[in-house]
């Protein structure tokens, strides 16, 4: 038995053992924790519509996602990795369907792409990025909570959402916030 395997079953034991209400919290909270992303993430453009860099890094998160979950999506077609669920009998969400790979963790990947977007941003707002992490931390901690993934397939999420959020949004944030600049300000004089 693998470290994963071990872990596996040691988590979705406890989860297993868990009050009711403790279980829904977390399977509603592997697509949850997706959606308060995106929405801190909405929230923050729009607070912040008028300072290019928090825009641009936005927007170059939501490319990182994208790409991140596209690539995933490639991992899972090569890696044909079947879910734990398959062979368990703890799982607490319906076992995806036969094909429905588990090898990266598709939640964890966007849920990390978004939130180390938006971590890049910690020094402008510093409390917007420490809850995407707890966000995006808790999207991975569970889909293995809920018996879906095994802790490699999240693991391999973090550092492939990781990976892509950073080469996409630090690399091209300075040149896109001084293109988007210099835009607003052709548009100002124009008036």
């Amino acid at each position: 038995m693998s470290w994963s395997d071990a872990l596996y079953d040691l988590i979705t034991g406890v989860a297993a053992d868990t009050p009711w209400l403790l279980q829904e919290l977390f399977e509603l909270g592997t697509n949850g924790a997706i959606l308060a992303l995106l929405g801190l993430a909405a929230l923050l453009l729009w607070r912040a519509r008028a300072d290019a860099h928090v825009v641009v890094t936005v927007l170059l998160t939501a490319v990182a996602t994208v790409t991140a979950y596209l690539l995933s999506e490639l991992l899972k077609v090569f890696v044909a990795q079947d879910r734990p669920c398959r062979g368990s009998a703890v799982s607490l969400e319906t076992c995806p369907p036969v094909g429905d790979f588990s090898f990266p963790s598709n939640h964890t990947v966007i849920a990390t792409a978004i939130a180390v977007g938006l971590l890049t941003l910690w020094r402008r707002h510093p409390a917007t990025a420490a809850l995407a992490l707890l966000l995006g931390a808790f999207a991975g901690f569970s889909r293995v909570f809920v018996g879906v993934h095994y802790p490699h397939d999240v693991l391999a999420g973090i550092a492939l959402g990781t990976a892509v959020a950073l080469a996409v949004v630090v690399p091209f944030r300075a040149l896109a916030t001084e293109r988007l600049t210099a835009v607003r300000q052709s548009r100002r004089s124009l008036r």
